[in-house]
């Protein structure tokens, strides 16, 4: 199977990721307003929830089928395996629900929330993660652009129906459930009908391996992550429950909204994480040490910058961008998004930053790291959710202080095993927050209309327009070199003239 470049992949996951932010604003901007705080606020919740115990019960073992198939296409029982290791994962799931609503502890963990809309929320959760993995096996074979172009296609037509569902309908927490569900399986039918027709799933309900042997594999790699796993589950419900229990569902609405509306901001940067651990894979699995000190080099300080110049401008226009997509309900979600908008500008760094672990089988050293920063989580949501009573805002702060101090932790590991200069790696994130931050403040006080929409968009462009001229002086921001910028501007000229 002939594979698309890396750069054509990343192209069209990028264009794909733009698409996706552009639909994602109109959600944001129809849901939270049609739901309001509290049924937004329970489904934030709800999702977390589920997504978290998936997530727990999946004890990185999605990503070691991700990293054994992009090693060996051939390894068909992979994909059987996994599978059935899904199956279990649902039953387990359905199981834990079930028997903490029959001995009436469900509603200590999920309070306040009605056991129809949890019983949904299973399901969606369910569906959410096996679509992850769908969209694993198409990156492992380097299907990206054709999964990217449909997933687009499949994102406008899933926009029209929730249109239809949101201004003809009774519409409500129940139907916004119902709407998941339909836009999922979907997907799921498309992806498996090109799965088929490029000879994916051939003849993997026929191939012979053993359970066991392929069991011990799995738990060979992914035993290291069991503490972690339970510790990173332990740590993150905590402080979804603890802000639920404390301050109620308005509140994690509040929190919810702004976490969206960051996220659009990493959606830039996404793109590329399952396509570098994939090349990390591969470039271990050949002992090429140099290719991967090459791509952490070129591309993390790239897209951390990618992030810091988007995270810092929502940041700093955080009233406007409430004021555009929500109404007088979520203001008091301001200061929320003030802190949480910047929230992705390490998870990038995370994010890519961790596909290094995944790649190299280093899990025994994630689990360790986690030892010390998911605690350290318990301890920062208690002070500022518990103690100072600062609701979303307290965790806010915390999800921004621990992504900080756990991912140079990271990168002090990465740096050594793939003989880094460390230093250069964090000055590069404070001059780039610094500049930006600067640049941003600067094109926001300009000149202001007094009209949010105006004001965002005249500032977004004196912004852009800002950062141009100073990545054209300081190209090192983006990790690239002067020559690169002239010789794209050259070509581009030679192009249209």
């Amino acid at each position: 199977m002939q594979e698309s470049s890396l750069k054509k992949r990343y192209v069209i996951k990028l264009f794909a990721n733009i698409i996706n932010i552009l639909l994602n604003a109109i959600i944001i901007a129809i849901i939270p307003k049609a739901l309001g705080p509290v049924y937004y606020g329970q489904f934030v919740y709800l999702q977390d929830f589920f997504n978290k115990t998936i997530s727990f019960l999946d004890m990185g073992s999605s990503m070691a089928f991700f990293i054994k198939l992009s090693a060996r296409h051939d390894r068909k029982e992979l994909i059987t395996f996994y599978f059935l290791y899904s199956f279990i994962v649902l039953c387990l799931i359905l199981s834990f629900v079930y028997m903490s609503d029959i001995f009436s502890f469900i509603h200590y963990i999920i309070p306040d929330i009605s056991l129809e809309y949890i019983y949904m929320a299973l399901v969606l959760g369910f569906f959410t993660w096996f679509t992850q993995i769908f969209i694993k096996i198409s990156d492992a074979y380097a299907l990206t652009v054709s999964v990217e172009l449909i997933k687009i296609g499949h994102k406008v037509l899933s926009l029209l129906l929730l249109l239809f569902f949101v201004y003809q309908l009774a519409f409500d927490l129940k139907l916004f459930f119902y709407f998941h569900y339909i836009a999922l399986i979907t997907f799921l039918l498309i992806i498996s009908w090109l799965f088929i027709k490029k000879e994916i799933f051939k003849n993997i309900l026929n191939s012979q391996f053993s359970i066991l042997k392929l069991s011990k594999e799995f738990i060979i790699y992914c035993h290291p992550l069991l503490v972690y796993s339970i510790i990173g589950f332990v740590a993150g419900l905590f402080d979804i429950w603890l802000l639920q229990k404390v301050t109620g569902s308005e509140q994690m609405g509040f929190y919810g909204l702004a976490y969206s509306l960051a996220a659009m901001c990493f959606l830039f940067t996404s793109a590329m994480t399952p396509i570098i651990t994939r090349e990390f894979s591969k470039s271990y699995e050949q002992k090429d040490l140099e290719a991967m000190r090459k791509l952490f080099y070129r591309y993390i300080p790239m897209l951390y910058s990618i992030a810091t110049y988007f995270s810092v401008f929502i940041s700093v226009q955080s009233e406007n961008v409430l004021m555009i997509f929500t109404d007088e309900k979520f203001k008091d979600a301001f200061l929320v998004l003030v802190i949480m908008a910047l929230y992705p500008i390490h998870q990038t760094y995370g994010q890519l930053s961790g596909s290094i672990f995944y790649a190299t089988g280093q899990t025994k050293l994630m689990r360790n790291i986690a030892l010390f920063t998911m605690p350290l989580g318990i301890v920062i949501s208690f002070i500022f959710i518990y103690l100072l009573d600062l609701g979303a805002v307290g965790l806010a702060y915390k999800m921004l202080i621990g992504q900080v101090i756990g991912v140079n932790i990271q990168l002090y590991f990465n740096a050594r095993f793939l003989n880094l200069k460390l230093k250069y790696f964090l000055w590069h994130q404070i001059y780039s927050i610094f500049s930006f931050v600067i640049l941003a403040y600067i094109a926001s006080n300009i000149l202001v209309f007094n009209v949010s929409l105006f004001d965002f968009l005249f500032s977004g462009f004196l912004y852009t327009i800002l950062v141009i001229i100073f990545v054209y002086i300081f190209p090192q921001v983006f990790a690239i070199k002067r020559d690169e910028i002239d010789s794209l501007i050259i070509n581009f000229v030679k192009k249209y003239n």
